[in-house]
């Protein structure tokens, strides 16, 4: 499935450097006490956030996931 695009496939970035994404996301897992990355291509500025469970890694259930 190809990604979202915003119409005529332009990229906008309303604060000049971070693109406005044309996705439109519902929460369908919700976790608490977990390690986050952050990752940020050195040469193009691409970015991606990853994460990975703890011991402590708790699932948060929560009846408004759609």
């Amino acid at each position: 499935m190809k990604k979202c695009e915003l119409s005529g496939g332009l990229i906008y970035r309303p604060d000049g450097e971070n693109e406005l994404d044309p996705c439109q996301y519902a929460v369908v897992q919700k976790y608490r006490n977990v390690t986050i990355e952050i990752i940020k291509c050195k040469k193009c500025g691409h970015t991606e956030i990853s994460w990975t469970r703890q011991e402590n890694t708790e699932d948060i259930e929560d009846e408004d996931y759609t």
